[in-house]
């Protein structure tokens, strides 16, 4: 998970700066906590979440702690409700990604104003948001279906073939 998580760090830092849509570039980091947290649960959610946050915030923020926080977040809640719902159907991680856009913005949001930093969220919301939803919401699928595969365990079966 922690290659996973490095090598996403290092596509989403280069290559995925160019696959923008109207200026959007796909948040690919929180479709793998919630992908991982839909599929391993909250604890790994939530320490896939603060690793991946931050190595974000060492990285690229002047202040450590607000990715690393917004993601545990997610990726714990997210992971809460792992086993109450089917894990093979697409439509979950479609929607939790969906979800986790808005909390993540909106969490982020609180967080930064706290730190004393301005942004005009409305037209933030309006120019942003609701387009990376529907693009990290897309993104989620394929990813999803990937990792079910990585990570279901492979069961012996004795008998018969």
């Amino acid at each position: 998970m922690f290659m996973i998580v490095l090598a996403n760090f290092i596509l989403q830092s280069t290559v995925f700066q160019y696959l923008g849509i109207f200026g959007v570039i796909p948040n690919t980091t929180l479709i793998i906590v919630v992908c991982i947290a839909i599929l391993k649960g909250k604890k790994v959610g939530g320490v896939v979440g603060v690793l991946a946050g931050l190595l974000q915030d060492i990285i690229f923020s002047t202040t450590i702690g607000p990715n690393a926080f917004v993601y545990f977040f997610i990726g714990y809640f997210v992971g809460m409700i792992e086993q109450k719902f089917y894990k093979e159907s697409s439509f979950i991680p479609f929607i939790f990604t969906a979800i986790s856009t808005i909390v993540y913005h909106g969490l982020y949001f609180v967080v930064i104003y706290f730190l004393g930093i301005k942004i005009h969220f409305p037209l933030f919301l309006k120019n942003v948001v609701l387009i990376e939803i529907l693009y990290n919401s897309i993104l989620a699928i394929p990813i999803y279906k990937w990792f079910s595969n990585i990570f279901v365990v492979p069961s012996i079966r004795f008998g018969r073939r």
